[in-house]
């Protein structure tokens, strides 16, 4: 089995879109997977998941937690765990990582996104994480250029990052607000880009 953790250093980076994405995919690709969700604040996917159980879509294997702990103890009964963490809390994003056999770090294009995010995964491997266990997705890019730009500037830290940009679309958002995944909107072009985010991480975890 397999636990990936998505952690940001704040609110908005994508990690709960990246988290429901991921269980979504590997749940329909017949991998027992559970999403965890570990913000008891804003209950993003928790939420989410409700959402999607009432619109009939297929149904994801999800709850709250109070604890890391707590989670891990699940790790025997599934596939694969994936974990959406809280945002800003660095403690709590260090006892995830510590447990996750992947870490994705989900970021926004601009400079006020990327620094806390670079900074995050920093200080995650000053506290001996191994930083090849440490890959960032650049989403809600306005451009391919900006997203490339946010590609570089990763690389140069000596981060890991997806070969795909999540681009800044209505439609994603709209999808989520109902329920669906980011490969369940009503265009293709979009939903092939999402898949390919499933795609890389399933490669990474399966290498």
């Amino acid at each position: 089995m397999a636990i990936i953790s998505c952690i940001g250093q704040k609110g908005g980076g994508s990690k709960s879109t990246t988290a429901r994405t991921l269980v979504a995919g590997f749940t329909e690709a017949n991998w027992k997977t559970h999403l965890a969700d570990i913000d008891e604040k804003q209950q993003t996917s928790l939420k989410w998941c409700k959402r999607r159980e009432d619109l009939g879509l297929s149904t994801i294997d999800c709850a709250l937690y109070r604890r890391v702990d707590t989670v891990i103890r699940m790790k025997d009964h599934y596939h694969l765990i994936v974990i959406d963490g809280r945002p800003a809390a660095e403690t709590t994003s260090l006892d995830v990582a510590m447990e996750s056999d992947l870490i994705i770090i989900s970021t926004g294009t601009t400079i006020d996104d990327l620094e806390p995010s670079l900074e995050l995964a920093r200080e995650l491997t000053k506290k001996a994480i191994n930083k090849d266990n440490i890959v960032f997705l650049v989403s809600k890019a306005s451009s391919e250029s900006e997203g490339s730009k946010a590609q570089k500037t990763i690389k140069a830290w000596g981060f890991h990052v997806l070969d795909t940009v999540i681009p800044l679309k209505t439609s994603y958002g709209n999808a989520l607000d109902e329920g669906r995944a980011l490969y369940e909107t009503p265009f293709k072009s979009l939903n092939l880009i999402a898949r390919a985010m499933v795609e890389e991480i399933h490669d990474l975890i399966n290498s």
